[in-house]
């Protein structure tokens, strides 16, 4: 049995997310905005990273 991981890691995190959501809902929206925030640096970080490759 082949288990892809970045189909799997995703859905994993989200029920995690959902589960801690359900028990703390003002940490929960503190974690997704700390999330949020990562994601944002991590793509623009990446592009850079990109457009200086592609230069």
């Amino acid at each position: 049995m082949l288990v892809r991981p970045r189909k799997v890691l995703p859905t994993v995190i989200t029920i995690c997310l959902a589960l801690y959501a359900m028990k703390d809902p003002e940490g929960a929206a503190t974690v997704v905005k700390a999330a949020a925030h990562v994601l944002m640096s991590a793509s623009e970080s990446i592009t850079r990273f990109i457009q200086t490759v592609s230069n």
